[in-house]
């Protein structure tokens, strides 16, 4: 969190962590690099004086960690496409926050293969909010 702060405030962006200590078994490389993705967009795609809001939560089946802006949103046309990979809502833009368009694909490959799912809401000039639902680790897999 330390990192994604400091690069939230140069956005002029606040981002706070919330929820409950979760357990499952995974690549420490790859949900890093899962957390690094969402927030990052979430940051880079807000407005400033705009909140990156990261949520980890679970029941008794499921861990899900939500990313939720205040952000520019996604339109609905492109909503569908956003995890292919080099794709671009607004190419301009996303040239000009260094986006490749990789970010969400590699999300979604390493949420495939924790036999995962993603959810995605989102609507324009109020902000997106990216959801990953990943099986619970069982007491007895501890």
């Amino acid at each position: 969190m330390e990192t994604l702060r400091v690069e939230a405030k140069k956005y002029k962006v606040s981002i706070e962590l919330e929820g409950h200590n979760s357990t499952i078994r995974a690549d420490r490389q790859e949900m890093q690099e899962l957390i690094n993705n969402l927030c990052d967009n979430a940051i880079r795609y807000n407005k400033p004086g705009g909140t990156v809001k990261v949520t980890v939560d679970h029941d008794d089946e499921k861990v899900w960690l939500r990313v939720a802006d205040t952000g520019i949103g996604i339109p609905k046309e492109h909503q569908k496409r956003i995890f292919e990979r080099f794709y671009r809502v607004d190419k301009s833009r996303s040239r000009a926050t260094g986006g490749t368009g990789l970010g969400l694909a590699i999300v979604k490959h390493i949420v495939q293969g924790m036999n995962g799912e993603i959810q995605l809401e989102s609507e324009l000039d109020v902000g997106t909010t990216i959801t990953v639902l990943l099986p619970k680790q069982k007491e007895q897999e501890k």
